[in-house]
């Protein structure tokens, strides 16, 4: 045999064995190829475990042709939403509209906007003033009522023009001209807290009022009938003390340091004890819904600690007014969760999407005076889905209002499911 035949012979033996090697692998493949698949499959069993909510929450958006993609989108990057622009016939590619006032009544779009007004209709609630003024002036252009931040029975726009402080309830009781009267009583007589003789009659404005004559003008006194009803000066009107079953001529029921406006706003029961840190026991229920859980009165600001709280119950947001209080009360709970909390309130609000006009959310609290306050919302907007940052969420009202807001869609927190409530029960106006 030649060298030249050994050469081709080993060779073919090398290939052979290469070949036989290649032939007997095939069952570690295939064994391969199966635990792949089986490592897939387990993945995707857990995620749709997991995911499940968001997923069916995604096919039911799907079947009902619901599209929550463009909520946040601002092309022109001027403040208005494009949906918001295509809604009233703006250009959303143009941000100079922002500035623009269509309506001529004294708000931009920018302004119509962020209060929720029409930029085609300069009296939104058809009350005879301008929604311009209304803003400007402190004034409510969506509804009734004034803003009054502190609770100390004057209005914000009163203490902003005068130099007093709308988040100071103290200043009230200040006299800054030192004619007699504390800003308060300025307020309620109509004279200026700046000027000891508003008339400039020679007489000062403590003493005409101690005379019981005008110190604006002629004639007997004249009082500001609107904030007259808060004996004790607590910030406290006399629907509320007897609401709540406080004493309308002490402004600390409990005595317990705290007046009883600062307490009830804040979640803390007025009737309480002497250390004033009892919170009121409230159970938020929605019937059309089945929804019944407790309010977690939170003073939390970090994500983390608001996250244990509302695994306890539905969360009262801290640094918003309580329910039946001026304002906009914003309350938030889950709509999923993990799916291994065991938490019975990991996906309490996650229907709120079927919310209809009229539906009512009430709270019910006990006090320690054994006192039962019930207190009833009726939906007044449906469902909107809201970027997380959204306006409309923590915006202040003058009237009394109620924001309930939970992630969405469920499954995420990208944005937010808003639905709004107005006041039905106790009748405040």
């Amino acid at each position: 045999m030649t060298t030249q035949s050994l050469q081709y012979k080993d060779f073919y033996h090398v290939e052979a064995q290469e070949f036989d090697v290649f032939v007997e692998e095939p069952s570690l493949f295939i064994s391969l190829l199966k635990a792949t698949g089986i490592f897939f499959l387990i993945t995707f069993i857990v995620f749709g475990i997991t995911n499940y909510q968001f997923i069916q929450a995604q096919l039911a958006d799907w079947r009902g042709k619901n599209d929550y993609n463009n909520f946040n989108g601002d092309v022109d990057l001027d403040g208005l939403p494009d949906w918001w622009e295509e809604k009233y016939g703006l250009n959303s590619g143009d941000s100079d509209d922002a500035n623009m006032d269509n309506d001529e009544d004294g708000a931009s779009n920018l302004l119509e906007f962020q209060f929720d007004t029409n930029p085609f209709k300069e009296d939104t609630d058809e009350d005879g003033y301008k929604d311009g003024m209304e803003i400007k002036n402190g004034y409510n252009p969506n509804g009734e009522g004034r803003l009054d931040t502190d609770g100390d029975g004057v209005y914000d726009w009163w203490e902003i023009k005068n130099g007093f402080d709308k988040n100071d309830p103290t200043d009230s009781e200040r006299d800054t001209d030192e004619d007699g009267l504390t800003a308060r009583k300025e307020f309620i007589y109509n004279t200026d807290p700046n000027n000891a003789d508003t008339d400039n009659d020679g007489v000062n404005d403590g003493d005409e009022v101690d005379q019981g004559s005008n110190p604006v003008g002629n004639g007997p006194l004249q009082v500001n009938e609107s904030n007259i009803n808060d004996a004790d000066g607590d910030g406290l009107d006399e629907a509320h003390e007897i609401l709540f079953g406080t004493d309308p001529n002490n402004i600390d029921t409990d005595g317990d340091g705290f007046n009883d406006y600062r307490e009830i706003s804040r979640g803390y029961d007025p009737t309480g004890n002497a250390e004033g840190n009892e919170h009121m026991n409230t159970i938020l229920r929605i019937p059309t819904l089945g929804i019944k859980a407790p309010i977690i009165w939170s003073h939390a600001v970090r994500e983390k600690e608001i996250l244990n709280e509302l695994e306890r119950g539905i969360v009262h947001v801290a640094g918003t007014p309580a329910p039946s209080m001026r304002g906009n009360s914003y309350i938030t709970g889950h709509s999923s969760y993990y799916s291994w909390s065991k938490s019975s309130f990991k996906d309490i609000l996650k229907d709120i999407n079927k919310l209809k006009i009229g539906d009512e959310i009430i709270f019910d609290t006990q006090l320690a005076n054994g006192k039962n306050v019930k207190i009833v919302y009726v939906v007044s907007q449906m469902g909107v889905v809201v970027s997380p940052s959204d306006r409309r969420l923590f915006m202040d009202s003058e009237g009394y209002e109620l924001t309930l807001a939970t992630c969405w869609p469920i499954g995420t927190n990208l944005k937010r499911m808003m639905v709004k409530a107005k006041l039905k029960m106790p009748n405040l106006k």
